[in-house]
């Protein structure tokens, strides 16, 4: 019994010993600190640093094996060789805040061979806006003046809507100027003005632009390109654009006796394999189901190698038609997508797409044929 007791003894001594020599034997990182605010920093002061300090407090080297940041605004570095126990090796974070303004709160994850590993480390700041060049403000030269924009998009507009919009400028030039617009250049709908009429060295004025839907006589997109003037001097290349995209306005009549414009059969047509340079035709038929005259306001394609032609853009209740769609495959190779668009009088919205929308596929391959 006393040697049973004696043997038992001596094996848990064995064990304890093991676990406690486990223990020891493997490498600890213990961080000074896990995460750094650097506050307020400048957007154009350049990039910032802070050196996080590590020790190990095992009983093997710490080999780190990859440091990954959160974000690609993160650099970091980090200590290459073995850390001796007892010794310290350290993480840097470098942040640019170039073109970042903002609050912002990135991490770092460190792994190693340490029995912690990994470990994430944080860095937060501040990074003020940097004070804009005037070049920067106004980013569209014009002579003597600059703008701060030379694309003026209305968005959606309903046909009886009218809307202004207007745009920055400033005088870079050392005399006042005059801004005015080609009038030939202008469509009726587009009317614009210079606030003021005349601006000095250094100051602002606005172009005020009103565009009246109901003078555009189009329909969906419609863009505008507008010759500037400064002090009354012509230039091709000061040209200002303006958009929008024109949405019929439906009466209550028209809201409670719709035309419906529905396909017989597709409105997809796949024409399989073909070769390069053939033509490609396809009739699309439709017909009239609703309660008053379906009329085509307008069609459109994707590529200009597709041309649609309606038999009819005014269609009776009850009445069938049909679109002739070409596609020419000069040029073209692989696979083929092309969609027309027609723009219709038909009101209301069916999964999520207006009625007044309707649209028209073509697709097929077009291989391309090597002369012998």
């Amino acid at each position: 019994m006393k040697n049973i007791k004696i043997l038992s003894a001596l094996f848990l001594g064995i064990m304890f010993s093991s676990f406690s020599f486990a223990q020891v034997s493997v490498a600890n990182m213990v961080f000074t600190e896990t995460s750094f605010d650097y506050g307020k920093i400048k957007e154009d002061g350049g990039a910032v640093s802070h050196k996080f300090v590590f020790t190990n407090t095992g009983a093997e080297p710490i080999l780190i094996t990859q440091v990954k940041a959160s974000c690609g605004c993160t650099t970091p570095d980090w200590s290459k060789e073995p850390v001796a126990p007892g010794a310290q090796g350290f993480v840097s974070a470098v942040y640019n805040p170039q073109g970042r303004p903002g609050s912002f709160n990135k991490n770092i994850t460190v792994s190693s061979n340490a029995q912690n590993s990994p470990i994430t480390l944080y860095i937060t700041g501040d990074v003020l806006s940097k004070e804009l060049t005037v070049e920067e403000i106004y980013r569209f030269p014009m002579d003597e003046i600059r703008l701060k924009s030379n694309n003026t998009n209305f968005g959606k507009l309903f046909s009886d809507e009218k809307k202004d919009m207007e745009i920055e400028f400033i005088n870079t030039s050392g005399s006042a100027v005059s801004v005015s617009f080609d009038k030939q250049r202008t469509p009726v709908y587009v009317s614009l003005k210079s606030v003021p009429e005349t601006v000095n060295p250094g100051e602002t004025g606005k172009i005020i632009i009103t565009y009246d839907a109901s003078k555009v006589g189009e329909w969906d997109y419609v863009n505008a390109r507008i010759g500037l003037k400064v002090n009354n001097k012509s230039n091709p290349n000061n040209i200002l654009s303006v958009s929008s995209t024109i949405s019929e306005k439906f009466s209550e009549e028209q809201i409670k006796n719709p035309p419906k414009m529905e396909f017989i059969g597709s409105s997809d047509f796949e024409f399989g394999t073909v070769k390069q340079n053939d033509v490609i035709e396809h009739i699309f038929k439709f017909k009239n189901t609703g309660k008053s005259d379906l009329m085509i306001r307008k069609i459109g394609s994707s590529c200009g190698c597709t041309v649609a032609e309606p038999k009819s853009r005014n269609i009776k209740p009850g009445e069938e038609s049909e679109l002739k769609v070409v596609f020419n495959t000069a040029g073209k190779s692989g696979n083929q997508t092309k969609i027309i668009t027609l723009i219709v009088n038909e009101p209301g919205v069916t999964n999520g797409q207006e009625n007044s929308r309707k649209l028209i596929k073509m697709s097929g391959i077009v291989n391309v044929v090597n002369p012998k």
